[in-house]
């Protein structure tokens, strides 16, 4: 005799029905969700799409206030003085000797060609000049004098002579002797025998000498006693 478990088979069967049971719960879950989900896209097409609100409209106004610049003059600061110490020396004091009136030595002009001078016999510059070479004696008491000249000499020479003068000049106290011929180079002169003599030239020009030669000393040989 077969005997069957009852109660197997009930216990499949009732896990049997749970299972369907879960299967169309799932299906009707399902269901309302692709329902629910269709019904939110319709109603989405079919409400017209709210607008947004309109921005209120922003106005910029520009006004003229002017505007005021305010600068406040902040005070610099102060500048730091540096204060360097001064150092006190001494001073050597100095012997002040007496001054001298010692007389500075007038400048003399030394010509290249010394032939210009003035009455007191000092050189002058001069373009022209009288030089006096040689004096030789031609007898006694007679000689003849020589000398070279350079410049115009129109009004001819003066010679000038003393016996106690160094430096005769025109006007003083002197003899003469006047030779009209610019162009002579020597004339005869004369003088006491033994007798020592200063000769000098004078480039006359008009009421006075423009300058005078050099100053020769000539003596005119004594008288030879006889016994």
């Amino acid at each position: 005799m077969k005997v069957t478990n009852n109660k197997s088979n009930k216990n499949y069967s009732s896990k049997d029905k749970d299972r369907k049971l879960e299967t169309k719960m799932k299906k009707r879950i399902s269901n309302i969700l692709l329902f629910g989900t269709i019904l939110l896209l319709f109603t989405a097409c079919a409400t017209p799409a709210t607008q947004s609100p309109a921005l209120p409209t922003q106005k910029i106004e520009i006004t003229s206030t002017p505007i005021v610049i305010v600068v406040t003059a902040t005070p610099m600061p102060a500048t730091a003085t540096i204060e360097i110490p001064t150092t006190t020396s001494e001073i050597p004091s100095a012997t002040m000797e007496p001054v001298t009136n010692t007389p500075v030595p007038a400048k003399t002009y030394a010509p290249t060609e010394p032939g210009a001078y003035n009455g007191e016999g000092s050189p002058i510059q001069s373009e022209s000049s009288i030089i006096i070479t040689s004096i030789k004696e031609t007898g006694s008491g007679q000689a003849q004098i020589f000398w070279t000249a350079k410049g115009n000499f129109s009004n001819g020479f003066r010679i000038y002579y003393s016996s106690y003068i160094k430096n005769p000049v025109y006007g003083g106290e002197k003899s003469e002797y006047v030779i009209s011929d610019g162009q002579t180079r020597s004339a005869y002169i004369s003088g006491t025998p033994g007798t020592t003599y200063n000769y000098r030239f004078c480039n006359l020009s008009g009421a006075s000498c423009s300058f005078y030669s050099n100053t020769y000393t000539f003596t005119f040989t004594g008288p030879t006693s006889t016994p």
